[in-house]
């Protein structure tokens, strides 16, 4: 499974940003607070600030501020 977070500005449906992270369904069912590593199949999940914020520390990343952003994945 391969996970992206993707930004919006809010109260816009333009995808202004996309950024990969290395982070397994392991170690994101925490964060997520995910009963089981099937719930991340098919859906988009609103980050909320602490969730970004946890995700930007353990993948070592900074997102955008400002946007709304979101939890993909795929394949």
């Amino acid at each position: 499974m391969n996970f992206s977070v993707i930004g919006f500005h809010p109260g816009k449906d333009e995808l202004v940003f996309e950024q990969s992270i290395s982070l397994s369904v392991e170690d994101l069912i925490p964060i997520m607070q995910w009963t089981s590593s099937n719930e991340c199949i098919g859906v988009d999940f609103r980050l909320t600030t602490t969730q970004a914020l946890e995700i930007e520390r353990l993948a070592s990343l900074a997102f955008p501020q400002g946007l709304d952003l979101y939890l993909t994945s795929s394949g």
